[in-house]
């Protein structure tokens, strides 16, 4: 016996899962390069004037990268979670949909791609009715 997925929301939102990840991991590497790589020069030259006012930003940009990536993986295991257990296809594609939308305060939406993938994915979750 065949059993009946949502795959077309599986498929979307795993996907959007996966760019998602890889927004927060691109944040999360920008931002040690510009704290420990490309700027060091910049900032010991200037740091009596504007390493005190503006130090906190590559630490903040760097938790929102990490809060990207935890989006991500939410996602990415909501949509494994709806393929392995698709009777609870509500629960999930509310999480899914859910945070791929945070997702844009930390993981860059996945680049708009991951964020439109999610948000459609989740909803095809939410609406998908079995045969």
């Amino acid at each position: 016996m065949i059993e009946e997925r949502p795959t077309t929301a599986y498929i979307l939102s795993l996907i959007g899962g996966i760019m998602i990840l890889v927004g927060g991991l691109s944040t999360v590497a920008m931002m040690g390069m510009w704290r420990w790589g490309m700027m060091r020069g910049w900032s010991e030259r200037f740091a009596p004037a504007v390493i005190g006012k503006w130090a906190f930003i590559p630490m903040m940009f760097t938790l929102l990268g990490l809060f990207g990536v935890a989006c991500g993986i939410i996602v990415i295991v909501g949509a494994a979670m709806l393929n392995s257990r698709p009777e609870d296809h509500f629960r999930w594609g509310t999480l899914i949909l859910i945070f791929s939308v945070l997702s844009v305060f930390g993981g860059m939406g996945g680049f708009l791609v991951g964020l439109i993938l999610g948000v459609v994915g989740g909803a095809l979750a939410i609406y998908w009715k079995p045969r």
